[in-house]
């Protein structure tokens, strides 16, 4: 992919990381920063909304550092583990929803008194994986990706998480939840296409010739 089309999955995935955290906050965060702008208080809704969209661009960041990793490992992982590569993904699938459930969100559930508060999270980590899994399988007509799809959007997205969700205050974990499934979900789906758009660039450009 040209240098052209990684800067611009770059912003989009940058902007798209903003749009989503700054949704989500105006409503988590709604009587710290969006009750502000009723009341006519628009600095205080501007430092606010600032503060949102910093976190955004920082969540984003590192769910891109994520995917890159994940770009790395998965060809890493076939060439150390060969055909019990996708057998290895999916113990650390399995790890990582015993991970999202119990030692996460069921114990500190349990420890304030309401585990349904939290528990209802890594269910949606684990649906949203299954379906943008089944997509991404679909999307690739050539091969079976679905184990790999699966292991980037559960295990590595739970990687990403555990930066944002080591805190007790809900609001974080629902805007890092939310904005990282989202991201997650767009940089697996749309990366082939960026890929694509590049390579029909390079050939208009004359730098390559179509096979």
């Amino acid at each position: 992919m040209s240098s052209k089309f990684v800067v611009r999955f770059y912003f989009t995935t940058l902007l798209i990381g903003v749009v989503v955290a700054t949704i989500v906050s105006l409503f988590t965060e709604y009587e710290n920063v969006t009750s502000q702008l009723f009341r006519g208080h628009f600095a205080e809704f501007f430092v606010g909304l600032v503060w949102i969209i910093g976190y955004g661009l920082i969540i984003a960041t590192v769910a891109q550092v994520v995917f890159y990793i994940y770009l790395f490992i998965n060809p890493l992982g076939l060439g150390i583990f060969r055909s019990f590569w996708p057998y290895v993904q999916i113990l650390l699938i399995m790890y990582a929803i015993f991970d999202l459930f119990y030692l996460r969100f069921f114990k500190v559930g349990r420890d304030h008194g309401s585990t349904f508060e939290f528990i209802w999270i890594p269910i949606i980590v684990v649906i949203v994986g299954f379906v943008v899994a089944h997509f991404k399988n679909k999307q690739v007509t050539n091969k079976n990706v679905f184990i790999p799809s699966l292991f980037f959007m559960i295990f590595m997205t739970s990687l990403t998480l555990l930066p944002f969700i080591s805190v007790e205050d809900t609001t974080w974990i629902y805007r890092s939840i939310f904005t990282v499934l989202v991201l997650n979900a767009y940089q697996l789906l749309r990366l082939p296409k960026y890929i694509e758009a590049s390579k029909e660039d390079k050939i208009a450009r004359g730098v390559t010739k179509r096979k």
